[in-house]
């Protein structure tokens, strides 16, 4: 197109001029697109109506669509190119680039999260264990620019709020320097996404195969590998057989306990083999499974605002956080009681066709759970708590209520786990 044409020329004459020095590129791609503000002169429409119109598109660097709904290539230099990637979901995984540039937003909104690593360990040119922290968070609109600098100095995540949504990203080529392009897994864990091992590979898809028709022997050989597997392929094994024996649909409707008590006998053996490597290995599981939770919950709702709520949950790991956000997207209101209206509604959401009793997960959840969350979200403790809830119920009622059961039951809630994290009691 003749306005992403100018644009890639533009930059072409100017960064070759500084000999293509990746170091300042990010902040010259991004100065481009800010004063070349394509958003407002061109759609993500008139991308798909252009690609569409053309009898040979420009090279493509990614032809397979492994990233992006599809993604589009519209302009190539020697040592950059221009796509505009569109998103149909939003992703929640955390990553690095082996890359540089800029990206803007062309259509919808996005939470756009920094998080630093501090590495532990390094147990092999392709997995690491450290501390996830995060570092900033913030919400993207149509316009808004961000640099991408490659390597560690840039993890990050990028969900899409609006369904679709699209961006425009100026990047250059892989560098050599920046890999592996490391993706993370809370609250501990990088790994090269891209490595692969023919063997390996082809023996997680043995094992997908022996648990999508129920092999009576597969935990048992799952175990025997996992027995003498080095760490990076055991993660890959837990990872595979996570998918089957997470607590899903059928597990929550028949409340199967035996699934998750297997998959922990797994965790045991590598805990046995690799020791202290292996300590975070549940927690990672666990927040995998929590991130599984509210995507679920999220299909369940239409409604704007209710799936930006659940969004931050899933995305978002502290309070303060989430009522900021909360007062962004929504400016004049008191980000405290916008949530508990989400909160309610959801509560009062049913759900059909699934073993849930509202789009919360809750059940049995009414005013005196209300009141609960409330003070929590205020910041009171839970002895504080539990004097406002018989102050306004009476004590009677609050007893008869199970003050203490309901009071444990939204702490357990993996919707309202950041909400409440490190809440004194």
């Amino acid at each position: 197109m003749e306005l992403f044409q100018k644009l890639g020329t533009e930059i072409e004459g100017v960064w070759r001029e500084q000999n293509y020095n990746e170091d300042i590129f990010p902040a010259l791609a991004a100065d481009a697109l800010r004063r070349a503000d394509l958003p407002a002169k061109i759609s993500a429409w008139d991308v798909v109506a252009w690609t569409l119109q053309q009898p040979e598109l420009p090279p493509q660097k990614d032809p397979s669509a492994n990233f992006g709904d599809p993604p589009i290539t519209l302009y190539v230099a020697p040592r950059f190119f221009i796509d505009v990637y569109f998103w149909l979901d939003g992703t929640t995984q955390v990553h690095q680039h082996s890359f540089c540039g800029a990206f803007q937003v062309l259509l919808g909104s996005s939470l756009h999260s920094g998080y630093n690593f501090e590495r532990a360990e390094s147990i092999n040119s392709f997995t690491e264990t450290g501390e996830m922290s995060l570092k900033v968070c913030e919400l993207l609109k149509v316009g808004d620019v961000k640099e991408i600098r490659a390597g560690r100095q840039y993890i990050h995540s990028l969900f899409h709020l609006d369904q679709p949504s699209a961006t425009i990203v100026i990047r250059t080529e892989k560098s050599p320097m920046h890999l592996p392009q490391f993706s993370y897994h809370k609250p501990s864990l990088a790994l090269d996404p891209f490595f692969e091992h023919q063997t390996t590979t082809k023996k997680l898809q043995a094992i997908r195969a022996l648990y999508h028709v129920n092999r009576p022997d597969a935990d048992r050989q799952v175990s025997e590998l996992l027995e003498n597997a080095d760490f990076q392929t055991s993660f890959a094994m837990l990872s595979t057989v996570h998918g089957f024996l997470s607590q899903g649909e059928m597990g929550r409707l028949f409340n199967l306990e035996g699934p998750p008590a297997r998959f922990k006998g797994f965790l045991d053996i590598v805990a046995r083999r690799h020791g202290s490597k292996a300590a975070d290995l549940p927690a990672v599981f666990a927040h995998r499974d929590r991130e599984n939770e509210i995507v679920r919950r999220r299909g369940y709702v239409t409604d704007p605002e209710h799936r930006f709520f659940l969004a931050m949950l899933l995305n978002v790991d502290d309070r303060d956080t989430i009522l900021r956000l909360t007062g962004e997207r929504f400016p004049g209101t008191d980000p405290t009681s916008k949530i508990l209206d989400w909160i309610y509604d959801l509560a009062q959401t049913r759900v059909v066709g699934v073993n849930s009793p509202n789009a919360l997960g809750i059940d049995d959840f009414g005013d005196i759970d209300l009141s609960i969350v409330e003070n929590l979200l205020r910041g009171r403790s839970d002895q504080e708590t539990r004097e406002a809830i018989i102050s306004e119920y009476g004590a009677e009622k609050s007893a008869a209520a199970d003050l203490e059961g309901r009071l444990t039951k939204v702490h357990n809630s993996p919707i309202f786990k950041p909400l409440f994290r490190g809440q004194s009691t």
